[in-house]
């Protein structure tokens, strides 16, 4: 964690914070207007990294729908979702330092991406054993997908309120 430590420390400077926040919203827009949109036309609903909660059932039934062409996309889709953990969690860490210096917020972040990293992984090795893929690996999954939904609601709940005490706070 050290390391990390240094690495959010260095992130939180304010030049920073805003490219990565720029390049945050940026992945944020082309998977919401293109990536994922075009994975709907294709597989009659969403992947399964913005669905809340998906049983394994439910999971090969969207999989099957779309075809080739879906996992096609789907896999395209998580070869693109390997950077964008690593951006938004940088963002969200040096942004929680900026608000909290040296406080244990920005750890939340961390733990996001890697409850991300973690559905990925099942997602993909369940894209590469389809149709035969291990229905524990789509139960992960989907707690995985569960767990990085409701740390990101807390990370963002955590820096409004530092946001909000460091802006009533008066200077000095």
């Amino acid at each position: 964690m050290r390391l990390l430590e240094t690495w959010v420390r260095e992130t939180a400077r304010p030049w920073l914070l805003w490219v990565l926040g720029a390049v945050s919203v940026l992945f944020l827009a082309v998977f919401s207007a293109v990536i994922t949109p075009a994975i709907e036309l294709v597989a009659g609903g969403p992947p399964p990294d913005v669905v809340l909660f998906q049983t394994p059932t439910e999971l090969a039934a969207w999989l099957e729908r779309g075809g080739d062409a879906v996992r096609r996309l789907y896999g395209w889709f998580l070869v693109a979702d390997t950077f964008y953990p690593i951006v938004y969690g940088l963002f969200f860490a040096g942004l929680l330092w900026r608000l909290q210096p040296g406080g244990e917020a920005w750890h939340l972040a961390v733990y996001a991406v890697a409850a991300d990293y973690l559905e990925n992984a099942m997602h993909a090795s369940i894209l590469a054993s389809y149709p035969n893929f291990l229905t524990w690996a789509a139960w992960v999954g989907a707690a995985a997908t569960l767990l990085k939904w409701v740390l990101l609601l807390v990370v963002v709940l955590r820096a409004l309120q530092l946001a909000w005490r460091c802006w009533r706070q008066p200077p000095g």
